[in-house]
């Protein structure tokens, strides 16, 4: 038996400490669903399995916070997860399953990064030229981690917006 020496909460995290000096990160949503608590005594067997479900289920609520704004790719999201001492399988399983629910997709987020680069690059530079953006707009993306597949579709289909705002008609 494992006995459940403390529980640290720190926000939406908790740190179990068990008496086999392995301690547990998860959300404290886990600890109210897995009804866990100080001086509790545990099977071995099944304090195992808490680790496996608390490190999916911390990945998931990471990535989940890490993606709400929007403005991250998949691989921003998983360099994060990785500095945040997830491993990679569980970071992997959990930006699958947000791409799988439609909540991660860097087509759209590469899109939003585009036309808030394209509103700055036109208000300083009203003479930008598609190629110029393109290359600039592109690397930039490429650094973020955004795929060339991506990227291109964000590039063309901001500047045809930029095409057909009333701005452009002005120039």
């Amino acid at each position: 038996m494992t006995a459940v020496l403390s529980i640290r909460p720190t926000g939406s995290v908790a740190v179990v400490e068990f008496d086999d000096g392995v301690p547990l990160r998860c959300t404290r949503d886990f600890l109210h669903r897995m009804k866990i608590r100080k001086g509790q005594q545990i099977e071995a067997v099944f304090v195992d399995r808490l680790r496996e479900s608390a490190a999916d289920d911390l990945a998931l609520f990471e990535a989940e916070r890490l993606n709400r704004r929007g403005r991250l790719s998949r691989n921003e999201i998983a360099l994060k997860l990785q500095r945040a001492d997830i491993p990679d399988s569980n970071a992997r399983a959990a930006l699958d399953l947000l791409a799988e629910r439609g909540d991660l997709d860097d087509q759209s987020v590469a899109l939003q990064v585009v036309r808030r680069s394209l509103n700055r690059e036109i208000s300083q530079n009203p003479d930008l030229t598609w190629n110029r953006f393109r290359n600039l707009q592109g690397r930039r993306l490429a650094l973020r981690g955004f795929g060339s597949a991506e990227s291109n579709a964000a590039l063309r289909q901001a500047w045809a917006e930029l095409a057909e705002s009333p701005l452009a008609h002005r120039r």
